[in-house]
C-alpha cells in the first residue's frame, strides 16, 4: 500500500485532546448540578477500567439525562478549550504523516466547533476532514458515515482511539483498529479487546505507517 493511500481516522477527546482531568472535574461539577449521582458514585478509575457504555449502564443514568450531560459537557469545553492540550510529541508525529500523505481525519461525538479551535489553538490543522455526531454510543455508525461520506476503502482505514468503545466500534464495521494508552481507558482494558495495534507513545503512530 502506498503512503498516499492510508487513512488514518483519530477519536478526538483522549487521544489528540488531554481532557482527562477536565472530564473528571467537569462530571462532578455537572452531575452535582443536573443531581444526576450521589458524588461518592462517581469513580472516575471505574470508568477507566470498563467499558464506557457498560459504566453508564451500571449507573442507571436515564439517557435523556446523560444527553443533557453530553450538551453540557460541550458548552463548558467551548469556554475552556485554550486551556486543553495535546500530547507530547503527538504535533510532530502529525507533520510528518501529513507531509508523507497519508489522509488524516477526526471522527468525534464532540463538536466541531470544540475541535476545530483546539486544533487552531494548538497548531495542528493537519487534518483533512472532521466528522462529528452526538451519537455517543454508537461509534460504529458515525465511523460507517464517516467512511461513506468520504468515499474512503475500508482496507485503507485505521482508527486510532484511546477507549474500548473505539476497538468495537472499528471491529464491528471491518476496520484496523490502534488504541492509544495515554488516553480515557488503561492499557490493561484495552489489551483484553486485542485492537490490531496497541500505541504507547505518540512516535509510535509511525509505525502504522513504515510496517
Amino acid at each position: 500500500m502506498n503512503l498516499n493511500q492510508i487513512i488514518l481516522i483519530f477519536d478526538f477527546d483522549g487521544t489528540i485532546a488531554d481532557t482527562l482531568a477536565f472530564t473528571i472535574n467537569s462530571a462532578s461539577e455537572i452531575s452535582r448540578k443536573l443531581k444526576l449521582l450521589n458524588e461518592e458514585k462517581v469513580n472516575m478509575e471505574k470508568f477507566r477500567s470498563m467499558d464506557s457504555r457498560e459504566f453508564f449502564k451500571e449507573l442507571e443514568i436515564p439517557t435523556s439525562k446523560l444527553l443533557w450531560f453530553m450538551f453540557k459537557y460541550q458548552r463548558k469545553l467551548v469556554h475552556e478549550i485554550d486551556d486543553i492540550k495535546t500530547f507530547e510529541g503527538l504535533d510532530e508525529v502529525l507533520h510528518v504523516m501529513k507531509n508523507n500523505g497519508v489522509k488524516l481525519g477526526i471522527v468525534t461525538s464532540n463538536s466541531k466547533r470544540n475541535v476545530k479551535k483546539f486544533l487552531r489553538k494548538n497548531n495542528l490543522e493537519y487534518f483533512d476532514f472532521v466528522y462529528s455526531s452526538l451519537n455517543y454510543f454508537r461509534k460504529d455508525k458515525m465511523l460507517k458515515k464517516a467512511i461513506e461520506k468520504f468515499q474512503m476503502n475500508k482496507e485503507n482505514v485505521i482508527y486510532v482511539g484511546d477507549e474500548v468503545r473505539d476497538i468495537k466500534a472499528a471491529k464491528s464495521i471491518g476496520i484496523k483498529v490502534a488504541s492509544v494508552t495515554w488516553g480515557y481507558n488503561f492499557e490493561s482494558v484495552l489489551s483484553e479487546y486485542k485492537p490490531d495495534f496497541l500505541i504507547y507513545r505518540p512516535k509510535d503512530l509511525l509505525n502504522l505507517i513504515n510496517s
